[in-house]
């Protein structure tokens, strides 16, 4: 569409993050006001306001100098366990005020926000623009391989292995990739069911560090899929999950050191990234927009302090301890 540059990649990002934050907060912003507790300000960037409004339950809403980033301000939320703190335990609307399960429902609504607004955004994008599916059918077979010896052929449409249905060519990776024993493939191949036992192998040295088997096929291209609404809604969860579990996956290698730099992206990195998706067209720029949102989402729930997650540890430690912990 348009080549994409610094200012293309920066406003790229600009676009992506502040929704995302306005998003989260808003997530805390509702349940604050839900649960009786005066929000002071919703900003989204930090600095000088540039202009703003205040609303009906006195906050000031107002969009900031430095456009990166966002919070809202909750009544006597910054206040610790001191004698200023003890002096307005009888206010109404303070934070520190509210029952422990109040706390709890507005920090975990930020992070919540993101990852339903991640959902909405791919469900909405089945359901009118469609879903990438590669076929669990054979388009090329690799000569010497464990396919090409026991029988194998292009367009060869695999339906089971080892009674377990595939629905796409991913199902096939995750049977094969991490199995090296004997596999039993239900194949339909000109209107009729064939059977073929298949032992994935180690194939090339990269398999071999990463411990990785094939059966040596090669899948078709892609194809675009369009759903019903309830059918989008089920792959936007199913596929949100995927997302997260491997989130967690890339979390879990990350703290333990055992990843490559190049897979990990800064905020330069997703400037550049989402310029090239604002140059690839719409549907591309809003399924990144779903993919950073559930991020955002799931980094804010990791327990550490002054991500929001940190303060849920605390609540439930204060729900373990039957008291709030020493600040």
């Amino acid at each position: 569409m348009f080549e994409n540059t610094f200012f293309i990649s920066l406003i790229g990002f600009l676009v992506v993050l502040t929704p995302l934050v306005f998003i989260h907060e808003l997530g805390h912003y509702l349940a604050a006001i839900k649960n009786g507790v005066i929000v002071e300000q919703f900003s989204v960037g930090f600095g000088p306001e540039l202009f703003g409004f205040t609303d009906k339950h006195n906050t000031r809403w107002k969009v900031c100098l430095i456009p990166f980033g966002g919070f809202v301000k909750m009544k006597g939320e910054l206040l610790v366990n001191n004698e200023n703190y003890k002096n307005i335990n009888n206010s109404k609307g303070h934070f520190n005020n509210a029952s422990l399960f109040a706390r709890l429902i507005i920090v975990f609504s930020g992070p919540l926000a993101n990852i339903v607004l991640g959902i909405l955004i791919i469900s909405t994008l089945y359901s009118f623009h469609g879903r990438y599916e590669v076929k669990p059918e054979v388009s090329q077979v690799v000569k010497n391989s464990p396919a090409e010896r026991s029988g194998l052929k292009p367009n060869d449409l695999i339906v089971s292995i080892n009674d377990k249905k595939v629905e796409n060519f991913e199902d096939i990776k995750k049977i094969v990739t991490k199995n090296n024993k004997q596999l039993s493939f239900e194949i339909l191949r000109n209107k009729q069911i064939l059977f073929f036992n298949i032992k994935p192998e180690i194939l090339d040295t990269t398999d071999l560090r990463n411990k990785s088997y094939k059966i040596g096929i090669i899948a078709s291209s892609p194809i675009l899929v369009k759903y019903d609404l309830i059918s989008s809604i089920y792959y936007g969860l199913k596929d949100t999950s995927i997302l997260t579990y491997e989130w967690i996956k890339g979390f879990i290698k990350l703290i333990s050191f055992n990843i490559d730099k190049k897979d990990i992206a800064g905020p330069i990195g997703i400037a550049k990234i989402s310029g090239n998706a604002i140059s690839l067209g719409v549907p591309n720029f809003l399924f990144l927009m779903a993919l950073l949102s559930i991020n955002l989402g799931l980094i804010n729930l990791l327990p550490i302090p002054a991500l929001d997650g940190g303060y849920i540890l605390m609540y439930f430690t204060e729900f373990i301890l039957g008291r709030p912990i020493n600040q």
